[in-house]
């Protein structure tokens, strides 16, 4: 086995390295230069930033105004609005309210967004530069505050793109993004540029941990084990929730096939990556299998429901018995799968509660699914009617009732037989088909005022 530097005096070569450079009174006066540009320019940055949200908020008031007078004044005109009303519903849910002033603000949000983004990076640059360009006129050394500088353009690059990504894209995913994958990127590579100027980068990682069976473990696939591989599992979950982006503008496009179908495929892409690291590590089989094998023996039985859910969670995959948009019933509950993963499912209700259900419970129990093959659903409005009134003209009152609703569909055709008949009274079940399963309970409400509205219209009295 070939022997190389070992990672202690590797350290230790960094440390004294790193010492010396900052011993030197050039190397000093730039970083002292370079804290003192630093406090500025987040100072400076600060109070730019707030005049400009000020601004942005003022001129976002005025749209909320002119937002919350014409939703007034439309309800003012209006007898008797529908609960669903979308001028109603401005007034009473805030998140509809913001959501819909900031589409109002359209680009001049886009636009502030950018420049909240930009604007530090742009200070720090600005003055850097000038700091640069003062050492050089003074004669000093000015090299360090030229790299710096050059960072700081790095930077500037970096906010510059998470900009616009928040100005094309959803802001909740940009901010996840940047904080799990983009900003600890952006923070390793200025990490590696900085350390690249004390030490060789390819002494450091070639750094020796331990000793494996015919090599060294070496720092450097260390890290590519540990944060490299992170990154690759991160990629991998940006490219999935760009495609279903993407996918989400086409109505036609099957959602919920494609978000199990990229699962599938998002979860191999990480067992491949997975595989990438033992060979980094030159893990061989035997070892991995001796891994495994003291793995299974000593905590088996505790991970068994865990290894339920996960071979639940392939198989249903792989099945697509169920799919992410699909509506179902699951122990008395109905609700829609929000999200289908490896150990869990996310079912989502009417109500804004999540459930979450282990993937085993999938194959212990029946589940009631409205979407399996369509998302047409029929609805059920029961009706009793007292004895006396042609059960004919009730039925042709109710197929024109039904016919009335918006979100019932033509075909097949509503209809509203006659189930029971008593002494005393007449039961009949309006049927109607809704296009889809998330609306039949409302659709069903309305449907009842609907029906009262008729009956009495037609002094037709309930049992």
């Amino acid at each position: 086995m070939t022997t190389s530097p070992t990672l202690f005096p590797t350290l230790l070569d960094l440390w004294l390295s790193l010492l010396k450079l900052l011993g030197r009174p050039a190397v000093q006066a730039q970083l002292l230069a370079t804290l003192a540009v630093l406090v500025l320019a987040w100072f400076l940055a600060r109070a730019i930033t707030r005049a400009l949200s000020r601004r942005y908020d003022a001129q976002a008031s005025l749209v909320q105004e002119q937002l919350e007078a014409d939703a007034k004044q439309h309800l003012e005109e209006t007898d008797d609005p529908d609960e669903n009303d979308p001028y109603l519903l401005l007034l009473t849910n805030e998140d509809l309210l913001a959501d819909t002033v900031n589409k109002r603000m359209g680009l001049r949000r886009r636009i502030h967004l950018l420049g909240l983004q930009v604007v530090l990076p742009l200070l720090t640059l600005a003055l850097l530069t000038a700091a640069y360009l003062l050492f050089g006129a003074g004669g000093l050394y000015n090299g360090l505050l030229l790299d710096l500088t050059l960072l700081a353009g790095l930077f500037l690059v970096y906010r510059l793109a998470m900009g616009l990504a928040y100005m094309v894209g959803n802001e909740a995913a940009v901010t996840y993004y940047r904080t799990r994958l983009f900003g600890p990127v952006f923070a390793m590579a200025v990490i590696l540029i900085a350390l690249d100027a004390v030490v060789n980068l390819d002494t450091l990682a070639g750094a020796t941990i331990v000793p494996l069976e015919d090599n060294w473990l070496t720092l450097g696939g260390v890290f590519l084990a540990t944060f490299g591989f992170y990154v690759w599992v991160m990629v991998v979950s940006l490219i999935k929730s760009l495609i279903l982006a993407v996918a989400g503008r086409d109505r036609e496009a099957n959602r919920g096939s494609l978000d199990a179908i990229l699962t599938l495929v998002q979860y191999g892409l990480i067992a491949i990556g997975l595989f990438a690291v033992f060979h980094v590590l030159q893990l061989n089989t035997a070892t991995i299998a001796a891994i495994t094998g003291g793995l299974a023996i000593g905590v088996g039985l505790a991970l068994q429901d865990v290894l339920k859910n996960f071979l639940g969670g392939i198989i249903v995959l792989f099945e697509g018995s169920v799919r992410p948009g699909d509506w179902i019933e699951i122990a008395g509950t109905e609700g829609e799968i929000e999200k289908l993963s490896i150990r869990f499912t996310t079912v989502r209700t009417l109500d804004d509660v999540e459930y979450i259900v282990p993937n085993q419970d999938w194959f212990s129990g029946t589940v009631k699914t409205f979407t399996r093959t369509n998302r047409f659903v029929r609805a059920r409005v029961p009706i009793g009617v007292s004895n006396g009134t042609d059960p004919h003209l009730v039925q042709q009152m109710l197929v024109e009732t039904a016919r009335q609703h918006p979100d019932v569909m033509a075909e097949p055709p509503p209809a509203a037989p006659l189930v029971e008949f008593k002494a005393s009274m007449m039961s009949f079940v309006l049927l109607a088909w809704v296009e889809d399963a998330r609306i039949k309970d409302r659709v069903v409400a309305e449907l009842r005022l609907l029906v009262w509205d008729a009956l009495q219209a037609r002094g037709i009295k309930l049992a």
